[in-house]
């Protein structure tokens, strides 16, 4: 690996504050090589008094750093596997896509969270490294969270022009939704996150009864800031919006859908995702400090009035071109 200290790009992972991985406790494999059934156990302890409670104003661990918890040990994993040198030319490591389920909740008093992955699957095809991964978290009470989901290597020229979700197809508004529809800024008070932890901040069109299925419509967009902090931890070298808070922009618009339903107070409680539903995410390129806006929208695919639970499907697109999918995700909504 000496050429990498100088020479050569390498995959990192994140530094803080985003970085959810203290230590791999176990670890099956040989070093170095490429092979289905390597298996990691890696811990993240979460800091009861941790900086991302303050920002999303919420007594819950935000689902982007449950979720980055167990792809960190995905990326680790992947890593020991010496996928650098698979290649005579630099590879940047991304997230291509999963699905998951939460089955319990998770807050400041959870302790340590467990990660356990197991590789069960590779492919290689016109240059691309891929890794497919089976995964879940545990907690000192039990199964937290499960799942599947796979990473890519590329050289950094694939990277350049995006391809984009091609099958995605955006919801667009008919005359009637625009004409029934709000726009308004994002909340800027509890229970929403504040301006640290928000990856929306303007929500451009609203309309409850809009959507295909008559349920609710929402978009909202943010402008990119090269200078936002987790391009500096997200990666060295290599700076990338983190495509899980590419996923925490639409339940953070699911938020301002439940609070126009069902109306908030400060100490209401965001339950995102909602317990024992899969949901699924697909990425097709990425976000990097030289875009200029970040578009997310999300049509509401059902709605439980009596549990105050909403799911959505979701598409996020950078300067105009989709390259997140969601399918799935919920939201409840509860007082404490």
């Amino acid at each position: 690996f000496r050429p990498f200290d100088a020479e050569r790009f390498i995959a990192r992972l994140p530094r803080p504050p985003y970085q959810f991985l203290d230590r791999v406790t176990i670890l099956e494999g040989e070093p170095c090589v490429q092979a289905v059934g390597v298996r990691a156990e890696a811990d993240y302890t979460v800091p009861p008094d941790a900086w991302y409670f303050e920002s999303d104003r919420q007594p819950l661990v935000p689902f982007a750093v449950l979720l980055e918890a167990v792809l960190q040990a995905c990326g680790f994993v992947s890593a020991f596997m010496g996928s650098a040198l698979t290649s005579d030319g630099p590879l940047k490591y991304r997230n291509l896509g999963g699905r998951g389920r939460q089955l319990r909740l998770v807050d400041r008093n959870s302790g340590t969270l467990r990660s356990s992955v197991r590789v069960v699957k590779i492919n290689r095809s016109a240059g691309m490294l891929l890794h497919h991964f089976e995964m879940t978290i545990h907690d000192a009470s039990g199964l937290v969270y499960e799942g599947d989901t796979y990473f890519g290597f590329f050289h950094p020229d694939a990277l350049i022009d995006q391809v984009g979700v091609r099958e995605a197809v955006p919801h667009e508004p008919t005359a009637d939704e625009r004409r029934l529809s709000r726009s308004f800024p994002v909340p800027d008070d509890a229970p929403f996150p504040d301006r640290r932890w928000r990856m929306v901040d303007q929500v451009d069109l609203y309309v409850p009864q809009g959507g295909p299925h008559g349920l609710g419509f929402i978009e909202g967009s943010v402008d990119v800031d090269p200078g936002a902090w987790f391009f500096e931890a997200h990666f060295l070298g290599d700076p990338v919006w983190p495509g899980s808070l590419g996923l925490e922009s639409m339940l953070q618009l699911l938020k301002v859908v439940a609070a126009e339903r069902w109306g908030v107070g400060p100490n209401d409680v965001f339950e995102s995702p909602g317990l024992n539903v899969e949901h699924r995410w697909t990425y097709r390129g990425q976000i990097a400090s030289t875009n200029r806006r970040v578009t997310t929208q999300a049509v509401v695919t059902a709605v439980d009035d009596d549990q105050r639970l909403v799911t959505a499907d979701g598409l996020l697109r950078v300067d105009g071109k989709v390259i997140y999918q969601m399918h799935g995700f919920t939201l409840g909504l509860r007082s404490r």
